[in-house]
């Protein structure tokens, strides 16, 4: 089989990879072990803005907003004793019927209503995102799926890569493409073959988790039903995430380091964190133990061979943003070897990946440790006292001042607004920087900026549309100058095969002080200025990597 790319692994990431190399003329076949009707998992629950708007431009952002939970389900999050016991705090987060206006954009009084973004979060189950992904990915011509199919090796000739794989059926697939890339999970087995190393801490938590089918759940809440409860008792903690808002419910028990899985009874831990008997019951459908780790791939390429994904980068799941974070990898990659394959930038363009993305991955999984370590010191159960669950008063005051302690700590990890816009390139080989400094960020908080290398601030065009509904494949130029931007620089990317696409912009948007902004397709500023470049051909060629003409 010939193709372009080779993409091992049909999850969330390897999906949204290969059809935004399809959505720019490169043919993809994508490798997955599992059969097209086996049943997602559930691991992941949270589809971030950022990837939202990454969505919004494959055209599946409807569909993914669509599912899961009901309209008027809320995405609440609590932290209580118990799902039948006390609530501490409430994280007040909205519905799907509370989350965008008639406008089309985000209702006012929630924690993330003022953020710059055409796509909030969305609350959704890799249950059901997977199936939606796969699909619409069949919509793509380009693309080939080949389910119920394991990825064997690979070897790199240097011009190209071929890719051993074995159908379930016992036949031999082999696959020629110019590139491969690794989507293929933590255990990566193109990670191993090409012998790189993860690096970091390998144990930071454990915890067992179970998929479980149980109507009677949704009574048991004291108040509104949440999306997610943080239970914290004397006998345990652990977490509870609504699947579909009415019988699949995800929930995991924490495992003290210093005890084996089997120590923790998973019957008995999950009534402890239901705050049930045991005449309560329910239906497993499926059970997984595992550790929380944040580990970093040593590199993320080894030739013509990529990883992607949990293949490049382990963390723990605080604020979510794992399978994210592995979609801002292939959207950074995607555009960059399709620009590369379709002869529009230099191979030397692929070298930009890894220096941009390998620094941010550090910074995301160390800012996620760092609330995850701050949350478990302040809810382990030697520190949680059994005063916590009495009716009486000094319970009452216990509970309120923890309930504080709480909500302080962790309403960034629900309204991360540093993790999805914060984070910029400071040192990227295809970015015109200008000497003035990005703005810091944190996971709650982030100051939007046109410096190169930060994330172009959203607005809104004066006929509703989203500037990002605009930008180009290749590069966008922002006109705020209130002239005619002439054809120089267009001709100089025109040159290259890689058209430029200009905005003439009647007003200058909030955060915007030059009056020109040069974004890239992946919606990251290149450069800016009040002139336009004056050797439009070598400042393209910086861009792309290739000699002026």
């Amino acid at each position: 089989m010939e193709t372009q790319v080779t993409v091992i692994g049909a999850g969330p990431v390897g999906l949204t990879l290969a059809m935004d190399l399809a959505s720019r003329g490169v043919d993809v076949t994508v490798v997955e072990s599992r059969s097209e009707d086996e049943p997602a998992d559930a691991k992941c629950n949270t589809v971030a803005a950022r990837t939202m708007e990454i969505f919004r431009r494959l055209g599946v952002a409807d569909e993914v907003r669509a599912a899961g939970l009901a309209d008027d389900f809320t995405t609440d999050v609590i932290y209580c004793t118990a799902i039948a016991g006390e609530e501490l705090t409430r994280i007040r987060l909205p519905s799907r019927n509370e989350r965008l206006g008639d406008d089309g954009r985000s209702a006012p009084g929630f924690l993330d209503s003022e953020w710059l973004t055409p796509e909030p979060v969305v609350r959704v189950s890799q249950f059901y995102l997977n199936p939606i992904l796969y699909e619409h990915a069949r919509t793509f011509d380009r693309i080939k799926l080949v389910p119920e199919t394991a990825f064997v090796r690979y070897d790199d000739s240097g011009d190209g890569v071929t890719a051993t794989c074995e159908k379930r059926s016992g036949e031999t697939l082999t696959i020629r493409s110019r590139y491969l890339v690794g989507c293929d999970g933590a255990s990566s087995s193109v990670r191993k073959q090409m012998g790189v190393r993860l690096l970091g801490d390998a144990e930071i938590s454990k915890a067992r988790s179970s998929l479980i089918r149980c109507p009677a759940i949704k009574d048991l809440f004291s108040g509104d039903p949440a999306w997610m409860s943080w239970v914290v008792n004397p006998r345990g903690s652990g977490t509870i995430v609504a699947i579909d808002g009415d019988e699949l419910w995800l929930i995991h028990r924490i495992v003290s380091m210093n005890r084996d899985f089997e120590s923790v009874d998973r019957d008995e831990s999950i009534r402890n964190v239901l705050g049930v008997g045991e005449d309560f019951t329910w239906d497993v459908v499926h059970h997984q133990d595992w550790t929380a780790r944040r580990m970093v791939a040593a590199r993320f390429r080894d030739g013509n061979v990529f990883i992607a994904g949990d293949a490049a980068h382990i963390w723990i799941p605080f604020a979510g943003y794992g399978m994210n974070a592995g979609i801002a990898d292939c959207t950074n990659l995607s555009w960059m070897m399709a620009a590369v394959l379709n002869g529009q930038a230099g191979e030397r363009l692929l070298e930009a990946h890894e220096r941009e993305r390998h620094p941010i991955t550090e910074q995301v999984s160390r800012l996620a440790m760092g609330k995850a370590l701050e949350y478990m010191d302040r809810a382990q159960r030697r520190s949680i006292p059994k005063v916590l669950e009495s009716k009486g008063f000094l319970g009452r005051l216990v509970r309120k001042r923890l309930g504080r302690q709480l909500y302080d700590i962790n309403w960034p990890q629900f309204a991360c607004e540093g993790l999805n816009f914060g984070y910029f390139y400071d040192d990227s080989p295809i970015v015109h920087y200008d000497g003035e400094q990005a703005p810091s960020y944190d996971m709650g908080h982030a100051t939007p900026s046109t410096a190169p290398g930060c994330r172009l601030p959203h607005f809104w065009m004066e006929d509703g549309r989203s500037v990002y509904d605009l930008l180009g494949q290749g590069y966008t130029l922002l006109n705020l100058s209130g002239e005619e931007a002439g054809e120089s620089l267009a001709q100089a990317f025109e040159r290259t095969g890689l058209p430029l696409v200009t905005l003439d912009l009647p007003r200058r948007p909030e955060n915007y002080a030059h009056d020109y902004v040069l974004a890239r397709t992946d919606q990251h500023v290149a450069w800016r200025g009040d002139e336009l470049p004056h050797d439009p051909d070598a400042f393209v060629a910086h861009l792309t990597c290739l000699q002026p003409s």
